[in-house]
């Protein structure tokens, strides 16, 4: 018994060091959230700060279909209270989905999400880049949703799809950095062009959903807590606007401070 309460508190320990590095905001954001959820948004935290670093940090497009592929077969449903697979993050996602009843094909949606990003051609994707975000950072937030018992309801969906497109456009931007440097070998200077191109519709983008958000927020105040990353979105917009051109090759960031009193302040007034 000991022996596995050492065990959990290991597992744990390596979960949270994971949505830390990989998902800060997320991270952040879940140990605001009522104490009973805590460590299962952590969990949804690290799984989704993981899949957006394999996208981000993949040298081919190969590797990294190759990593999201490891996680379906790991959180397959026929493999639901079989034996563990051996990565901290992916047992306790099991656990999270099995306690919750989450719906697989959320989870599913949101790896294959993820592979398209993986595709030379992704910056093309045009008007399918809204389907990106709702798939990705805004199925994130369902999910947290769904962890916090929040009940589905047309007001709901509204606000997770709004806070989907304004987060996941300021994450995209701030993850073309190290897109372009994994893929350095591969990456012409005209997909830098085309991405400096494209930064300044993702960035009014991500401003005029982020004020649909906060039109939806009012009118559901126990939402706030699986959406309270979207606080954030202004100071990344302030900083990916202070890199001006820029910010295609250096990752657009906020001091600690800012973050914090961002989220926290947000948790406490019940806004975003």
């Amino acid at each position: 018994m000991a022996e596995q309460r050492e065990h959990g508190i290991d597992r744990d320990a390596m979960v949270e060091a994971a949505a830390r590095a990989n998902a800060l905001d997320r991270y952040l954001a879940a140990r605001l959230a009522p104490r009973g959820a805590r460590r299962d948004l952590i969990t949804l935290a690290a799984f989704v700060g993981e899949t957006a670093r394999i996208v981000a940090t993949a040298s081919e497009p190969l590797v990294g279909e190759m990593r999201l592929q490891w996680w379906r077969d790991a959180l397959a449903p026929e493999r639901a209270g079989g034996e563990a697979v051996g990565s901290p993050i992916a047992d306790a996602l099991r656990e999270t989905i099995a306690r919750h009843a989450l719906p697989a094909e959320l989870v599913s949606t949101l790896l294959d999400a993820r592979s398209r990003a993986l595709d030379p051609g992704f910056i093309a994707a045009g008007t399918k880049l809204d389907q990106y975000f709702d798939e990705t950072e805004g199925q994130g937030f369902r999910l947290a949703a769904r962890i916090l018992g929040i009940r589905a309801s047309a007001t709901a969906d509204e606000l997770l799809f709004a806070a989907g497109q304004a987060y996941g456009r300021v994450q995209l931007l701030r993850a073309v950095p190290l897109m372009l440097g994994a893929r350095s070998r591969s990456s012409p200077a005209q997909l830098v062009n085309d991405w400096a191109a494209l930064a300044p519709a993702l960035l009014e983008g991500a401003r005029s959903w982020l004020q649909e958000a906060r039109l939806q927020s009012p009118d559901t105040p126990a939402a706030i807590p699986a959406v309270l990353p979207v606080a954030l979105v202004e100071p990344y917009l302030a900083a990916l606007e202070r890199l001006g051109p820029g910010r295609v090759r250096e990752r657009a960031d906020i001091s600690p401070l800012t973050r914090v009193w961002r989220l926290w302040w947000a948790s406490v007034r019940g806004k975003i």
